[in-house]
């Protein structure tokens, strides 16, 4: 899946993520970037949407002696509920590649470990069962069959 593949419509990525079966190991690399983008775009579009709402609502006509301040800061606690909402969504979207990371580390690097273990195993020498000269490097006595007496 390219990054074009993905895209940045948010109905589109919901839309993808739900239509993900996870057969194969490519299935949760795709759930991890789809659900990655996702909470990279829902967090973008929260935080904006904080910074609206705190700016509309600082515009609101307060008391007269406060000279607007207090519809500013209480703009901005309304607001930061949003900003901790979009911080919501940036960790949801890093929930997705930690998900696979761990995935890589728990099954995918044992089987590559386990694969090249065995590969050297393969080319190694082991000690086996042999009639008549023995192999190199084999245990024995001199005066055994191909051996030299001193």
């Amino acid at each position: 899946m390219s990054d074009s593949d993905v895209g940045t419509n948010l109905s589109q990525l919901v839309t993808k993520l739900e239509k993900v079966e996870f057969r194969t190991d490519r299935d949760l690399y795709t759930y991890a970037r789809i659900l990655r983008a996702i909470g990279l775009e829902l967090s973008m579009r929260v935080a904006m949407d904080a910074d609206v709402v705190a700016a509309i609502l600082s515009q609101y006509k307060g008391k007269w002696y406060t000279f607007g301040l207090q519809s500013k800061i209480r703009g901005k606690l309304v607001g930061a509920h949003l900003r901790a909402g979009a911080s919501a969504a940036k960790a949801l979207g890093l929930s997705g590649v930690k998900m696979y990371a761990s995935f890589v580390r728990h099954f995918i690097q044992p089987e590559i470990e386990a694969e090249r273990k065995a590969r050297e195993g393969k080319g190694a020498k082991k000690p086996g069962f042999s009639i008549g000269d023995k192999p190199k490097g084999a245990a024995g006595r001199g005066d055994e069959a191909g051996g030299k007496v001193a």
